[in-house]
């Protein structure tokens, strides 16, 4: 179990439960909502303050709609083709899934408020329009917004191992958030240092497999 590898499960094609998860040391007070800003270079953290990069603020061919897909799975697993084809401002601001931008768009976590030792579940995928360029800005941060009385929880991160792990039976590896992150990448990309996503010659493609690597 050796980072990079990639998670089993991930992607729109996929009724996987167990892709990504988080931990929390101590209960929240609120179920916890998915927000997505700009990020630095990777793997590196942005500030959370904005949501100008391409990737979030969309292009003519998506009608300036975020690129970034999310769907929570702690209460359920998904149905497959789950992300949403909704553009133009039409997204509703708290539907699961969702595109992700800021506080304009997010999805908040279903079933119970974590407990103590609590975990939720994802997934994701991005949908890349045909007129992105390669020097687009398409870094993004995934941020978890909660509520907590008493101590601070200890956050703590996972994706479900693709070379030991099953979609029934994940095998949970740990992320450290600002030294790895999650490549979203293209279908057949190789073990190694590149992942990509491929820019259709037309319409909007999504991406196929992610990567967790530095």
């Amino acid at each position: 179990m050796a980072i990079p590898q990639k998670a089993i499960g991930y992607g729109n094609n996929s009724t996987a439960r167990y892709v990504f998860k988080c931990t929390f040391s101590t209960a929240l007070s609120s179920n916890v909502k998915y927000e997505a800003y700009d990020g630095g270079a990777f793997p590196a953290i942005g500030a959370a303050t904005s949501v100008a990069n391409t990737i979030l603020a969309g292009t003519t061919v998506n009608t300036s709609t975020s690129m970034v897909c999310l769907v929570d799975t702690s209460n359920a697993a998904p149905t497959s083709a789950w992300m949403p084809v909704l553009y133009g401002g039409a997204t509703p601001l708290t539907a699961n899934p969702n595109r992700l931008k800021g506080l304009t768009n997010y999805v908040i976590q279903e079933g119970g408020i974590p407990a103590a030792a609590g975990a939720i579940t994802w997934n994701m995928v991005v949908e890349i329009p045909s007129d992105t360029s390669t020097s687009d800005t398409m870094a993004f941060d995934l941020l978890l917004r909660y509520t907590y009385t008493g101590t601070a929880p200890t956050l703590a991160w996972f994706y479900n191992d693709g070379t030991t792990g099953t979609i029934g039976t994940p095998s949970w590896v740990t992320v450290t958030p600002g030294t790895q992150g999650i490549r979203h990448a293209r279908s057949g990309s190789p073990t190694g240092t590149y992942y990509y996503a491929n820019i259709p010659a037309s319409g909007k493609e999504a991406t196929a497999e992610g990567w967790v690597s530095t």
